[in-house]
């Protein structure tokens, strides 16, 4: 997301007197406003699908870096836990025992 500070950064006033027209110039360009407020940042405002985007990047890379530690791990030696052990585990996670039953 790149952005252009002379068109991008407008203030709280300015965006709520504009809204319909910030959020069509918004959508075509697709670049967020940087909202301020007393001549300071205040707020980001994106599209949802830039919002979208955003989230998807961010979730990629958490997995990234799971699989990242995942895979230094085993190739440290560490084999992770039998696979009985691990499905008991999600078991009383996901299904646990009522009391009296």
């Amino acid at each position: 997301m790149k952005m252009i500070l002379a068109e991008d950064i407008v203030s709280v006033t300015d965006f709520a007197r504009g809204t319909k027209e910030h959020l069509a110039d918004m959508a075509k360009k697709q670049r967020p406003r940087v909202l301020t407020q007393n001549g300071k940042a205040a707020a980001v405002v994106l599209t949802v699908e830039a919002f979208d985007e955003m989230a998807h990047q961010a979730e990629e890379h958490r997995l990234d870096l799971e699989l990242k530690a995942a895979l230094e791990a085993y190739a440290k030696g560490d084999r992770g836990r039998p696979l009985d052990e691990a499905f008991a585990d999600l078991r009383k996670k996901h299904f646990p025992k009522k009391a009296g039953v």
